[in-house]
């Protein structure tokens, strides 16, 4: 039922500096289209901006580079995905995640990305990459990255306000880093009491108290942050349901961990525009599906077999090695 803590802590896309407002410089090219100054695990990466793009990806000769050099891990390998192109088309792709994205005061850690065989330029990155902290918007040459704590103008916010909060938010982050889970909670406890903290510092706070078995809190606040922001970063709308499932399958609710772990298994196939039909196909795998497959198989097993066998399936073809494992033992077919 609990997945893996690593596989937790890559849900956690984001970091972001602390100002309200980042500006990136976007550089025109003759072609129309724009590039940024980026990095990669570290190495500098030429990198073109699309808004209309919902993932990152990487040409193969820029992935080879970065995995022949150790750019790109082993771990950061997920599978194969099948994408749907802007013109309709799909295209199947090598999964893996960008441990960390630095574009001008933003570091986005943890990035979803794909190989694209026929991609011409070395890397492309769209608004997923930053929608999780608010508003983007273009303006001319530059691209405007708004954190959701921007207060109303009527409502001013002192200074001394300001810098608590940042203090905070900054501590957090290095207890996330350092595995403190204790501690960044209790910076998060003290955000929330000030009213400071933005659609994704909630979700990071769901992730904490998710982790520390604090479920009816974790309840509480996914409830209230889907009810607030379902649909604004879909790839969040996947960890939130899917912490709810793992918070009331730790309170023996197999019903309502069903329910939720179904829900994020339907936001994460909406994410890829992917189905369950298409995974039994063989068409798309992805190894962190696979953990919710696997713990929708396990809440099915005490109320309906024959679901637990399909999930197990379902999550055995997503990569996932317990499901494997388990579909061998009782020679379920996958």
């Amino acid at each position: 039922m609990r997945r893996h803590l690593a596989i937790i802590l890559a849900a956690m896309l984001c970091t972001l500096s602390l100002s309200a407002q980042n500006v990136i410089k976007l550089n025109p090219q003759s072609d129309g289209r724009y590039t940024i100054d980026a990095t990669v695990n570290g190495v500098g990466v030429k990198t073109f901006y699309a808004a209309e793009t919902w993932f990152a990806s990487v040409s193969s000769t820029t992935y080879l580079f970065l995995y022949e050099n150790g750019y790109i891990e082993n771990a950061d390998v997920n599978g194969v995905t099948v994408l749907k192109m802007p013109d309709g088309s799909t295209v199947k792709a090598g999964s893996f995640v960008i441990r960390n994205l630095r574009i001008g005061n933003i570091i986005v850690q943890n990035l979803p990305a794909f190989v694209l065989t026929k991609q011409n330029v070395p890397l492309i990155v769209g608004n997923s990459a930053f929608d999780c902290f608010g508003d983007v918007v273009q303006d001319g040459d530059r691209l405007l990255v708004y954190d959701g704590t921007v207060m109303e103008e009527e409502a001013p916010k002192p200074e001394t306000g300001l810098e608590e909060a940042d203090a905070l938010k900054m501590a957090a982050q290095e207890y996330l880093d350092a595995k403190d889970y204790q501690a960044a909670a209790h910076c998060f406890d003290t955000l929330d009491e000030m009213g400071e903290l933005n659609m994704y510092n909630e979700y990071q706070y769901a992730m904490v108290l998710n982790i520390l078995g604090r479920n009816d809190e974790c309840i509480d606040l996914c409830s209230k942050w889907i009810d607030e922001n379902l649909g604004r970063a879909m790839v969040l709308d996947y960890w939130m349901y899917d912490a709810m499932g793992d918070c009331y399958a730790k309170k023996k609710d197999p019903k309502k961990s069903i329910e939720y772990y179904e829900k994020a298994v339907a936001a994460y196939c909406k994410l890829f525009n992917t189905s369950e039909k298409e995974i039994k196909k063989s068409k798309f795998q992805d190894e962190t599906l696979g953990y919710t497959l696997h713990d929708l198989a396990t809440q099915y097993a005490s109320i309906n077999i024959g679901k637990t066998e399909y999930y197990m399936a379902l999550a055995a073809k997503s990569g996932n090695q317990a499901a494997i494992d388990f579909c061998k033992s009782v020679h379920i077919k996958y």
